[in-house]
Protein backbone atom coordinates (compact mmCIF):
# COMPACT_ATOMS: atom_id res chain seq x y z
CA UNK A 1 0.00 0.00 0.00
CA UNK A 2 1.59 3.23 -1.18
CA UNK A 3 2.04 6.40 0.89
CA UNK A 4 2.41 9.80 -0.79
CA UNK A 5 4.56 12.54 0.78
CA UNK A 6 4.83 10.48 3.99
CA UNK A 7 1.25 11.51 4.75
CA UNK A 8 -1.39 10.24 2.31
CA UNK A 9 -2.04 6.49 2.13
CA UNK A 10 -3.39 5.39 -1.26
CA UNK A 11 -5.96 2.60 -0.98
CA UNK A 12 -8.39 1.75 -3.80
CA UNK A 13 -8.99 3.24 -7.26
CA UNK A 14 -12.01 5.44 -7.97
CA UNK A 15 -11.51 6.12 -11.67
CA UNK A 16 -9.69 8.18 -14.26
CA UNK A 17 -10.05 11.92 -14.79
CA UNK A 18 -9.12 14.19 -17.69
CA UNK A 19 -5.58 13.86 -16.35
CA UNK A 20 -4.37 11.01 -14.16
CA UNK A 21 -6.08 8.51 -11.89
CA UNK A 22 -8.19 9.20 -8.80
CA UNK A 23 -7.84 7.02 -5.71
CA UNK A 24 -9.45 6.71 -2.33
CA UNK A 25 -7.00 7.45 0.44
CA UNK A 26 -6.39 8.49 4.03
CA UNK A 27 -4.70 11.57 5.42
CA UNK A 28 -2.57 9.90 8.11
CA UNK A 29 -1.80 13.15 9.91
CA UNK A 30 -5.43 14.28 10.29
CA UNK A 31 -6.95 10.77 10.17
CA UNK A 32 -9.58 11.62 7.56
CA UNK A 33 -10.63 10.12 4.21
CA UNK A 34 -9.44 11.93 1.09
CA UNK A 35 -9.44 11.53 -2.67
CA UNK A 36 -6.00 11.55 -4.29
CA UNK A 37 -5.47 12.38 -7.95
CA UNK A 38 -2.16 11.12 -9.34
CA UNK A 39 -0.39 11.67 -12.61
CA UNK A 40 2.40 9.21 -13.30
CA UNK A 41 5.95 10.47 -13.78
CA UNK A 42 6.17 8.52 -17.05
CA UNK A 43 3.20 10.48 -18.39
CA UNK A 44 5.03 13.70 -17.54
CA UNK A 45 7.91 12.64 -19.75
CA UNK A 46 5.58 11.56 -22.58
CA UNK A 47 3.70 14.88 -22.67
CA UNK A 48 5.68 18.05 -22.01
CA UNK A 49 2.64 20.11 -21.02
CA UNK A 50 1.28 17.51 -18.58
CA UNK A 51 2.97 18.93 -15.49
CA UNK A 52 1.88 22.48 -16.32
CA UNK A 53 -1.69 21.40 -17.02
CA UNK A 54 -1.94 19.39 -13.79
CA UNK A 55 -0.57 22.30 -11.76
CA UNK A 56 -3.15 24.53 -13.38
CA UNK A 57 -6.00 22.11 -12.59
CA UNK A 58 -4.99 22.12 -8.92
CA UNK A 59 -4.87 25.92 -8.78
CA UNK A 60 -8.17 26.33 -10.62
CA UNK A 61 -10.02 23.83 -8.41
CA UNK A 62 -8.58 25.38 -5.26
CA UNK A 63 -9.51 28.86 -6.46
CA UNK A 64 -13.20 28.00 -6.90
CA UNK A 65 -14.67 28.16 -3.42
CA UNK A 66 -18.15 26.78 -3.94
CA UNK A 67 -20.12 23.95 -2.26
CA UNK A 68 -20.45 22.27 -5.66
CA UNK A 69 -16.67 22.00 -6.20
CA UNK A 70 -14.55 19.53 -4.19
CA UNK A 71 -12.20 21.21 -1.71
CA UNK A 72 -8.47 20.91 -2.53
CA UNK A 73 -6.41 20.13 0.58
CA UNK A 74 -2.90 19.71 -0.83
CA UNK A 75 -0.83 19.48 -4.00
CA UNK A 76 2.74 18.47 -4.68
CA UNK A 77 5.31 16.24 -6.35
CA UNK A 78 6.44 12.95 -4.83
CA UNK A 79 7.87 11.34 -7.96
CA UNK A 80 4.33 11.52 -9.30
CA UNK A 81 2.28 14.70 -9.12
CA UNK A 82 -0.56 14.46 -6.61
CA UNK A 83 -3.60 16.51 -5.67
CA UNK A 84 -5.42 15.72 -2.43
CA UNK A 85 -9.11 16.59 -2.34
CA UNK A 86 -12.27 16.22 -0.33
CA UNK A 87 -13.57 12.64 -0.35
CA UNK A 88 -17.03 12.51 -1.91
CA UNK A 89 -19.69 10.12 -0.63
CA UNK A 90 -21.45 9.35 -3.89
CA UNK A 91 -21.05 8.28 -7.48
CA UNK A 92 -21.20 9.79 -10.95
CA UNK A 93 -24.38 10.94 -12.65
CA UNK A 94 -23.16 8.85 -15.59
CA UNK A 95 -23.50 5.70 -13.48
CA UNK A 96 -26.91 6.83 -12.23
CA UNK A 97 -28.08 7.38 -15.80
CA UNK A 98 -26.77 3.96 -16.86
CA UNK A 99 -28.75 2.35 -14.04
CA UNK A 100 -31.96 4.34 -14.35
CA UNK A 101 -32.08 5.27 -18.04
CA UNK A 102 -33.93 8.56 -18.02
CA UNK A 103 -34.63 10.44 -14.80
CA UNK A 104 -37.89 12.06 -13.64
CA UNK A 105 -38.19 15.74 -14.56
CA UNK A 106 -37.65 17.00 -10.96
CA UNK A 107 -34.40 15.07 -10.58
CA UNK A 108 -33.03 16.15 -13.98
CA UNK A 109 -33.80 19.78 -13.11
CA UNK A 110 -32.40 19.34 -9.58
CA UNK A 111 -29.07 18.06 -10.93
CA UNK A 112 -28.69 20.57 -13.76
CA UNK A 113 -29.67 23.54 -11.58
CA UNK A 114 -26.80 22.70 -9.23
CA UNK A 115 -24.44 22.40 -12.21
CA UNK A 116 -25.55 25.85 -13.36
CA UNK A 117 -24.85 27.27 -9.90
CA UNK A 118 -21.27 25.97 -10.14
CA UNK A 119 -20.86 27.31 -13.68
CA UNK A 120 -22.17 30.70 -12.57
CA UNK A 121 -19.39 30.79 -9.94
CA UNK A 122 -16.76 29.60 -12.43
CA UNK A 123 -17.81 32.11 -15.09
CA UNK A 124 -17.84 34.91 -12.52
CA UNK A 125 -14.25 33.92 -11.68
CA UNK A 126 -13.38 34.09 -15.39
CA UNK A 127 -13.13 30.32 -15.86
CA UNK A 128 -14.74 27.87 -18.30
CA UNK A 129 -15.07 24.19 -17.38
CA UNK A 130 -15.23 22.91 -21.00
CA UNK A 131 -15.96 19.30 -20.04
CA UNK A 132 -19.34 19.13 -18.29
CA UNK A 133 -20.75 15.63 -18.81
CA UNK A 134 -22.48 13.01 -16.62
CA UNK A 135 -19.17 11.34 -15.74
CA UNK A 136 -17.84 14.64 -14.35
CA UNK A 137 -20.80 15.15 -12.03
CA UNK A 138 -21.02 13.35 -8.68
CA UNK A 139 -24.32 12.91 -6.84
CA UNK A 140 -23.58 12.71 -3.12
CA UNK A 141 -25.65 10.93 -0.49
CA UNK A 142 -26.98 14.26 0.81
CA UNK A 143 -28.24 15.24 -2.66
CA UNK A 144 -25.41 17.66 -3.41
CA UNK A 145 -24.02 17.57 -6.95
CA UNK A 146 -20.28 18.15 -7.24
CA UNK A 147 -18.69 19.25 -10.52
CA UNK A 148 -15.28 17.59 -10.87
CA UNK A 149 -12.33 17.41 -13.27
CA UNK A 150 -11.23 20.91 -14.21
CA UNK A 151 -8.34 19.36 -16.19
CA UNK A 152 -9.21 21.15 -19.45
CA UNK A 153 -10.64 24.33 -17.95
CA UNK A 154 -9.81 27.61 -19.69
CA UNK A 155 -9.66 31.25 -18.76
CA UNK A 156 -11.86 33.90 -20.30
CA UNK A 157 -8.83 36.18 -20.34
CA UNK A 158 -5.07 36.13 -20.42
CA UNK A 159 -2.93 35.52 -17.37
CA UNK A 160 -2.13 32.76 -14.93
CA UNK A 161 -5.06 30.57 -15.93
CA UNK A 162 -4.90 31.17 -19.69
CA UNK A 163 -5.71 28.26 -21.98
CA UNK A 164 -3.15 25.50 -22.42
CA UNK A 165 -4.05 23.65 -25.61
CA UNK A 166 -1.62 22.20 -28.09
CA UNK A 167 -2.21 22.61 -31.80
CA UNK A 168 -4.63 19.94 -32.98
CA UNK A 169 -5.66 18.97 -29.46
CA UNK A 170 -9.40 18.80 -28.76
CA UNK A 171 -10.19 19.94 -25.20
CA UNK A 172 -13.14 18.30 -23.49
CA UNK A 173 -15.26 15.41 -24.71
CA UNK A 174 -16.25 15.51 -28.38
CA UNK A 175 -19.72 14.01 -27.87
CA UNK A 176 -20.65 16.94 -25.59
CA UNK A 177 -18.83 19.67 -27.47
CA UNK A 178 -20.61 22.74 -28.85
CA UNK A 179 -20.66 22.89 -32.69
CA UNK A 180 -18.65 26.13 -32.82
CA UNK A 181 -15.78 24.46 -30.95
CA UNK A 182 -15.69 21.67 -33.52
CA UNK A 183 -15.29 24.43 -36.12
CA UNK A 184 -12.34 25.92 -34.24
CA UNK A 185 -13.99 28.80 -32.35
CA UNK A 186 -12.83 29.74 -28.85
CA UNK A 187 -14.65 28.36 -25.84
CA UNK A 188 -17.14 30.68 -24.17
CA UNK A 189 -19.79 30.76 -21.47
CA UNK A 190 -22.26 29.77 -24.20
CA UNK A 191 -20.26 26.64 -25.05
CA UNK A 192 -20.35 25.61 -21.37
CA UNK A 193 -24.14 26.09 -21.44
CA UNK A 194 -24.34 23.84 -24.51
CA UNK A 195 -22.86 21.02 -22.42
CA UNK A 196 -25.56 21.62 -19.81
CA UNK A 197 -28.11 21.19 -22.61
CA UNK A 198 -26.50 17.87 -23.56
CA UNK A 199 -26.66 16.64 -19.97
CA UNK A 200 -30.25 17.84 -19.47
CA UNK A 201 -31.39 16.16 -22.70
CA UNK A 202 -29.65 12.92 -21.72
CA UNK A 203 -31.10 12.84 -18.22
CA UNK A 204 -34.63 13.52 -19.49
CA UNK A 205 -34.58 11.05 -22.42
CA UNK A 206 -31.90 8.49 -21.56
CA UNK A 207 -29.95 9.24 -24.76
CA UNK A 208 -27.48 11.89 -25.88
CA UNK A 209 -29.04 14.45 -28.26
CA UNK A 210 -27.28 13.09 -31.36
CA UNK A 211 -26.42 9.63 -30.11
CA UNK A 212 -24.57 7.36 -32.51
CA UNK A 213 -22.14 4.47 -32.11
CA UNK A 214 -19.81 6.25 -34.51
CA UNK A 215 -18.13 9.31 -32.96
CA UNK A 216 -17.65 11.16 -36.25
CA UNK A 217 -21.29 10.58 -37.18
CA UNK A 218 -22.41 11.91 -33.80
CA UNK A 219 -20.26 15.03 -34.24
CA UNK A 220 -21.65 15.56 -37.75
CA UNK A 221 -25.22 15.25 -36.49
CA UNK A 222 -24.56 17.83 -33.76
CA UNK A 223 -23.53 20.33 -36.46
CA UNK A 224 -26.24 19.54 -39.00
CA UNK A 225 -29.38 18.25 -37.27
CA UNK A 226 -31.87 19.36 -34.68
CA UNK A 227 -32.12 17.09 -31.62
CA UNK A 228 -34.93 14.50 -31.82
CA UNK A 229 -38.21 15.25 -30.02
CA UNK A 230 -38.17 14.64 -26.27
CA UNK A 231 -41.12 12.30 -25.75
CA UNK A 232 -42.95 12.81 -22.46
CA UNK A 233 -40.99 15.94 -21.50
CA UNK A 234 -43.04 19.09 -20.74
CA UNK A 235 -43.01 21.49 -23.70
CA UNK A 236 -41.51 24.39 -21.74
CA UNK A 237 -38.63 22.27 -20.45
CA UNK A 238 -38.02 20.83 -23.93
CA UNK A 239 -37.88 24.38 -25.29
CA UNK A 240 -35.26 25.32 -22.68
CA UNK A 241 -33.20 22.26 -23.62
CA UNK A 242 -33.39 23.12 -27.32
CA UNK A 243 -32.30 26.69 -26.62
CA UNK A 244 -29.28 25.37 -24.74
CA UNK A 245 -28.48 23.16 -27.76
CA UNK A 246 -28.86 25.97 -30.31
CA UNK A 247 -26.25 25.82 -33.09
CA UNK A 248 -25.67 29.59 -32.82
CA UNK A 249 -24.19 30.51 -29.41
CA UNK A 250 -26.05 33.83 -29.55
CA UNK A 251 -29.37 31.94 -29.45
CA UNK A 252 -28.57 30.15 -26.19
CA UNK A 253 -29.68 31.50 -22.79
CA UNK A 254 -27.78 34.57 -21.61
CA UNK A 255 -25.91 32.95 -18.74
CA UNK A 256 -25.83 30.08 -16.24
CA UNK A 257 -27.89 32.04 -13.72
CA UNK A 258 -30.73 32.44 -16.23
CA UNK A 259 -30.74 28.67 -16.84
CA UNK A 260 -30.68 28.03 -13.08
CA UNK A 261 -33.74 30.23 -12.62
CA UNK A 262 -35.55 28.49 -15.50
CA UNK A 263 -34.94 25.09 -13.88
CA UNK A 264 -36.04 25.98 -10.34
CA UNK A 265 -39.82 25.71 -11.00
CA UNK A 266 -39.36 22.12 -12.16
CA UNK A 267 -37.80 21.00 -8.87
CA UNK A 268 -40.65 19.65 -6.78
CA UNK A 269 -41.85 16.31 -5.46
CA UNK A 270 -38.41 14.70 -5.56
CA UNK A 271 -39.13 11.00 -5.16
CA UNK A 272 -36.53 8.78 -3.42
CA UNK A 273 -33.52 7.50 -5.34
CA UNK A 274 -32.81 4.28 -3.40
CA UNK A 275 -29.12 3.60 -3.02
CA UNK A 276 -28.17 7.10 -4.17
CA UNK A 277 -29.61 9.76 -1.88
CA UNK A 278 -30.34 9.21 1.81
CA UNK A 279 -34.11 8.66 2.21
CA UNK A 280 -34.44 11.07 5.17
CA UNK A 281 -32.19 14.12 5.40
CA UNK A 282 -34.33 16.02 7.90
CA UNK A 283 -31.91 15.37 10.76
CA UNK A 284 -28.70 15.52 8.70
CA UNK A 285 -26.66 18.42 10.18
CA UNK A 286 -25.36 19.62 6.81
CA UNK A 287 -28.86 19.57 5.35
CA UNK A 288 -30.22 21.40 8.39
CA UNK A 289 -27.58 24.09 7.91
CA UNK A 290 -28.44 24.49 4.22
CA UNK A 291 -32.15 24.74 4.94
CA UNK A 292 -31.57 27.60 7.37
CA UNK A 293 -29.55 29.52 4.77
CA UNK A 294 -32.16 28.87 2.08
CA UNK A 295 -34.78 30.49 4.29
CA UNK A 296 -33.19 33.86 3.46
CA UNK A 297 -35.28 33.74 0.31
CA UNK A 298 -35.39 31.85 -2.99
CA UNK A 299 -34.45 33.57 -6.25
CA UNK A 300 -37.57 34.99 -7.89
Amino acid sequence: MRTIADRYRVTSPIGRGGMGEVWEGTDLRLNRPVAIKLINGADLAAEKEARRRFNREARITARLRHPGVPVVYDFGDDGDLYMVMEALRGDSIGKLKDEAGSLPVPWAAFICAQVCAVLAAAHEAGLLHRDVKPENLVLCRDGAVKVIDFGVAASLGAGEFSRITQTGQVPGTARYMAPELIDGADASRASDLYTVGCVLYELLTGDRPYQSRDLLREIARSREEDPPPMAGVPAELEELTRRLLAKDPAHRPSDATAVYRSLLPWISDLRPLPGWVAPDLSSDPAHMYTMVISSLGAVR
